[in-house]
């Protein structure tokens, strides 16, 4: 199984809402961390057009798939701690998300796990439609830490 399925599934097995709006890992590579979510009914609104929830929970997946790819997810987990969004236009066909998370930034987030068991980031979220319209531009702010107290693992 190639990565970017592997993180696909994992995804939809651990939070189903992302097998509900299809969501697909399209790129793990050279620090680009990238999805789509196709327009389908499940995503629509009263317009026929993507509703605003699904665009943000897009832009919002990068975070977690940055954190997947790069720690032991075993120990670390990442949470969205804040996701600021602003809608630009309508998305009137399938959505595209993408973040940069150079090799530099994983570098600082492996040692201070390393460290402190503990990191925090911020990313600069884009989504676009097919046609590489802007339709939203988000910033995310993500913790990384062990939460298996949350989970009852010792």
């Amino acid at each position: 199984m190639d990565l970017c399925l592997h993180y696909q599934t994992l995804a939809c097995d651990i939070c189903p809402i992302y097998a509900f709006i299809d969501l697909r890992v399209e790129s793990v590579e050279n620090g680009i961390y990238r999805a789509r979510v196709p327009l389908s009914a499940n995503v629509q609104n009263h317009l026929k057009i993507f509703h605003a929830g699904p665009i943000w929970m897009a832009a919002e997946y990068l975070g977690g798939l940055i954190v997947l790819h790069n720690t032991d997810v075993k120990k670390y987990q990442p949470v969205v701690s804040g996701l600021d969004i602003k809608f630009i236009g309508p998305a009137l066909s399938d959505i595209v998300s993408e973040v940069i998370f150079s090799y530099k930034e994983v570098d600082k987030m492996r040692k201070s796990l390393d460290l402190t068991g503990r990191y925090d980031f911020t990313t600069n979220i884009v989504v676009k439609d097919t046609n590489a319209n802007l339709v939203a531009e988000a910033e995310g702010n993500y913790s990384v830490k062990d939460f298996s107290n949350l989970l009852g693992a010792n």
